[in-house]
């Protein structure tokens, strides 16, 4: 039962005395059981303060909202290393995220317990990073955090997500089309890498592939034949380490070959045949490429050859916009651009490309003369029989 407790006097036969406590401390102590029959109390100094805990506290255990008070005393940076630790997804994301939370949550937030962070102290920290960073990274360091302190939630060590009250903002990202190389710039790029490497810019930009698929892929995922080609693995930095692994989100995918790419390819592996684990681009070394260090020496070499600043939208990437836009210049249909750039998601696809898809004004107008115009036609025609 929840009652309040008078620590300064007490009735002794129908008379209030002072007991020894008198004058020391708070006088007031709200007395409860939790919902797992321990006891709990907490104390006040005002008796109309202890008695609002305890009508609070009675009414989350009545909606099975109660949260113990001394649930929420794990640190931060104890509890985010736990729910990383169980995290199904892949090890570079866990690395990745392992990183943010470390680099730039940990200083601010790490120290301090989780029934601590009010919504006040998380947007102190956003603002924080705002100032020195990007804001598309601030929202994505947000993301992270506020999915540690929902999955606190779920466990019951605090009773709200902080990073979700209403007046916590993020700052906002402007969006900023996609702008595709044109051919010529493509053609010079690929012109201006060493030997070695130029059949890596040539299926980048023909098959749409990223920098990773690039690199991991094998002579047996090239199929002259049929050209066709499958896209099963990837190369990857893990902790410093080149690894192989699956495709993006583990999505394989087949797509077209152009014979300008198949003809690149052939012609690659007779200069350079795969050596171990059958890749088609390696190092000098003949081990997996590091793409560290191919966009410091290959890569923005490329791009100062060919007057490119070497900023983030010309990396290797730039290439598999190119691969999109031809497609799409082509009209072939979102459905398809998604599937062959392995999108899980078409509706990403056309979000991320949407203004360079073709407007259907024209299309549409041409389509109903056709089928409207004629039908008009007709019946023009019949009023103006006798």
């Amino acid at each position: 039962m929840a009652h309040i407790e008078d620590r300064w006097e007490k009735t002794v036969d129908g008379i209030r005395i002072r007991t020894d406590r008198y004058g020391q401390g708070m006088r007031w102590r709200a007395r409860y059981l939790d919902p797992d029959g321990h006891h709990r109390s907490k104390m006040f100094a005002r008796k109309v303060d202890a008695e609002r805990f305890l009508a609070s506290v009675t009414t989350d255990m009545l909606r099975g909202a109660y949260v113990d008070p001394s649930a929420g005393k794990v640190t931060f940076a104890d509890f985010a290393a736990r729910w990383l630790d169980s995290r199904t997804f892949g090890e570079s994301s866990r690395e990745a995220t392992e990183v943010r939370l470390r680099v730039h949550a940990y200083p601010y937030l790490g120290r301090r317990q989780l029934r601590d962070l009010r919504p006040s102290v998380i947007q102190a920290w956003v603002r924080s990073l705002q100032e020195r960073l990007a804001p598309s990274y601030v929202r994505v360091i947000f993301a992270n955090v506020s999915a540690v302190l929902g999955a606190a939630v779920d466990d019951g060590l605090i009773a709200r997500n902080p990073c979700r009250a209403g007046s916590v903002t993020i700052p906002r990202t402007e969006k900023q089309n996609v702008t595709p190389w044109p051919a010529d710039r493509v053609a010079a790029l690929i012109d201006a890498l060493p030997s070695r490497y130029r059949a890596t810019a040539v299926l980048a930009a023909g098959c749409g592939l990223r920098q990773g698929e690039v690199f991991g892929l094998r002579v047996c995922d090239v199929d002259f034949l049929r050209r066709q080609l499958h896209v099963e693995q990837q190369v990857k930095l893990l902790r410093g380490k080149v690894v192989l692994d699956r495709p993006k989100g583990g999505k394989t995918r087949t797509v077209p070959l152009p014979t300008a790419v198949a003809d690149e390819l052939a012609a690659h592996l007779q200069r350079y045949p795969a050596q171990g684990d059958g890749l088609v681009f390696t190092s000098r070394e003949d081990k997996p490429i590091n793409r560290s260090h191919f966009d410091q020496y290959v890569w923005h070499r490329g791009l100062e050859a060919v007057g490119v600043d070497r900023s983030r939208r010309n990396g290797m990437h730039a290439l598999r916009h190119f691969y999109a836009s031809v497609l799409i210049d082509a009209r072939e249909s979102v459905k398809a651009v998604a599937e062959y750039l392995g999108h899980a998601d078409p509706g990403f696809t056309l979000r991320v490309y949407a203004h360079l898809f073709p407007s259907s004004e024209e299309r549409a107008r041409a389509a109903l003369d056709r089928v409207l115009g004629s039908a008009v036609s007709q019946s023009t025609r019949a009023t103006r029989l006798p």
